[in-house]
């Protein structure tokens, strides 16, 4: 088959013996492995986009894919880093379920608009754990997503009360 499965193993034994007046010499059975001759599936990550606007009601699709099928679901997890905040500056990421039989998953990346200017920000998103179906990370897999603000940068004006003030004023 083109699964991966591991190395399998199987144990066959006597159960009975009929016929010619033969019987078994003690307790006879042989133990076989069966070795896999596909390799374990290693996890890359890729993103739909690198950049997306804080106001976008779209989102980014995050896809993670198994270079070869496994035969039990694949849990891929994440970390993140950078400027932008988890919670704050986007919704907090769930783990990529990999189905049995699957090569690829998808969590959504979306962003949190808020009324406060602070100029683009970088979430960096990278694998952090994978579980299941003998998979490992490929390397090491992250993706970089830069937040576009939609608010203007502040700006400060000075005004004064009078343009000129007497000496002797008080």
């Amino acid at each position: 088959d083109a699964i991966y499965e591991g190395n399998e193993g199987a144990t066959v034994a006597i159960s009975s013996v009929s016929g010619g007046g033969a019987t078994e010499s003690g307790s006879q059975s042989v133990s076989i492995t069966i070795t896999d001759d596909e390799s374990a599936p290693t996890v890359s990550l890729a993103a739909s986009s690198s950049s997306i606007s804080e106001s976008s009601a779209s989102t980014i699709t995050l896809t993670a894919t198994l270079s070869q099928i496994a035969d039990e679901s694949v849990t891929v997890s994440f970390s993140t880093s950078g400027a932008a905040t988890s919670g704050t500056d986007y919704t907090t990421l769930s783990n990529i379920t990999i189905a049995a039989g699957d090569t690829t998953g998808t969590a959504s990346f979306s962003t949190i608009d808020d009324a406060i200017y602070e100029g683009d920000e970088v979430a960096t998103v990278a694998i952090s754990t994978v579980s299941g179906g003998g998979a490992t990370e490929n390397g090491s897999q992250s993706v970089s997503i830069t937040m576009t603000d939609n608010e203007s940068a502040p700006t400060v004006a000075l005004s004064a009360s009078s343009s000129s003030i007497s000496e002797s004023s008080s």
